[in-house]
């Protein structure tokens, strides 16, 4: 479990476990993480990790790549650059994130496109969620880019009947900039 611990810039430090196939996880220990521009990605373009999750990461590395799953485990830099859904205490604006999709939606209809849409259908396509953070990135912080975005995700089904606690929550971590990786290893559990 990670420990957070925050330093005098208020950066923590969190481990990130990213499933892959034993073939890309080669590749990207001895090239770097190249960010997923899936156009339904639920934080936008970034490298995804669960956080203190390797047992989610090794699930969806199996779903994925069935012949050679594997999760690598990487230590994670959340500094002032970090849009943390957790922890929203440095913005003041009580409206930023309707403000934000309010600026959003006039930035589309301005040049005449239609809002993206969730998929209900296929669970994990955010087509909407994703130009979003994608627009709040890059236009809401302008000169001051975010380098990363964590969010909790509420999936799976009820534990018991009328519970509000689901099966498969967790943390979800996309970091735009690859400087906030700090290290990483194939994870042996």
């Amino acid at each position: 479990m990670t420990s957070i611990k925050k330093d005098l810039t208020n950066t923590i430090w969190v481990d990130g476990y990213h499933g892959t196939s034993r073939s890309r996880a080669e590749r990207i220990l001895a090239e770097g993480f190249r960010p997923s521009m899936n156009g339904y990605d639920w934080l936008g373009t970034g490298v995804y990790f669960w956080q203190d999750a390797p047992n989610h990461a090794l699930h969806w590395a199996r779903k994925m790549y069935q012949q050679e799953p594997v999760v690598i485990k990487s230590k994670l830099k959340l500094d002032e650059t970090c849009i943390d859904l957790l922890d929203m205490s440095d913005i003041d604006n009580p409206d930023f994130w309707l403000d934000s999709y309010n600026g959003f939606t006039e930035m589309c209809h301005r040049a005449g496109q239609s809002l993206p849409t969730q998929n209900p259908n296929i669970p994990g396509k955010r087509y909407l969620d994703c130009a979003f953070f994608d627009y709040v990135k890059t236009s809401v912080f302008g000169t001051d880019p975010r380098g990363a975005i964590r969010s909790a995700f509420v999936e799976g089904k009820q534990i018991f009947p009328n519970s509000a606690i689901f099966d498969r929550t967790h943390v979800q971590i996309a970091i735009v900039n690859l400087d906030l990786i700090e290290s990483s290893c194939i994870y042996e559990n």
